[in-house]
């Protein structure tokens, strides 16, 4: 599911974009407005995947929207104007609809845009090199080995994957992660973080060391966690 936000200041095509959203299952909308500003507030305080972005509106264009911050969601441009066409993929934009937007190049851009977040692109890869997990960070693809993941932790719009060395930033949700990894080796131990169990040092009734990181663990996940964790040092004993 993609928490999606509307900016434009025309209410016909607010009501329109809304009716589409509605009708495709993997949107959910969390926000509209008509003013750029207002939009920036919301993504302080909501998990926006997908912004529907007009171009000209009163208070700040939409160009101007993506030049003056750092926006880490994939976005798709709906304008009247299409000089703009070129600056928008410069500035790397999902996709650029032309106003009227039919559903059906609608649904096309939403698919695109599900696709680059959920990390679909990549998928064969992941099969086909089970020892690493491939994915998109800063505009790149980049291959990382299972076996130097230390934890995944979710952030307000993105995951970041803390290896052994460096730290990835993904515009991706850490469901779509968890579903990249081999559940014999990680586990879900809270709603924001995944952990390389064989990465964990010391287990802890309300939380995990893995390196120099302490991790929470949830209530839920304690039992599994230490039933898994004992599974891992018996696995490593007998080799």
């Amino acid at each position: 599911m993609l928490n999606c936000l509307i900016v434009d200041d025309e209410p016909l095509v607010r009501k329109q974009i809304e009716s589409y959203v509605e009708q495709i299952p993997f949107l959910h909308l969390v926000g509209t407005t008509r003013n750029p500003v207002v939009a920036q507030a919301i993504l302080s305080t909501e998990v926006v995947d997908l912004i529907f972005l007009d171009i000209k509106m009163p208070q700040m264009s939409g160009i101007e929207f993506l030049q003056t911050q750092d926006i880490y969601q994939q976005v798709i441009f709906i304008t009247a104007y299409p000089e703009y066409a070129l600056q928008g993929y410069e500035l790397d934009v999902t996709d650029y609809l032309m106003k009227p937007v039919t559903f059906e190049r609608f649904l096309k851009a939403c698919e695109k845009a599900n696709a680059k977040i959920t990390g679909v692109a990549s998928v064969k890869m992941n099969r086909e090199q089970p020892d690493s997990l491939f994915v998109r960070s800063n505009h790149r693809l980049e291959k990382i080995l299972l076996a130097d993941i230390l934890f995944i932790e979710a952030m307000l719009n993105y995951v970041q994957i803390v290896t052994r060395n460096k730290k990835y930033i993904v515009y991706a949700t850490l469901k779509s992660i968890e579903e990249s990894l081999p559940a014999i080796d990680f586990l879900r131990i809270h709603k924001s973080f995944i952990v390389a169990l064989n990465q964990i040092t010391t287990l802890e009734p309300s939380q995990v060391r893995v390196a120099e990181y302490i991790l929470p663990t949830s209530r839920r996940s304690q039992q599994l966690l230490k039933q898994r964790f004992n599974e891992i040092h018996q696995r490593n004993i007998n080799k």
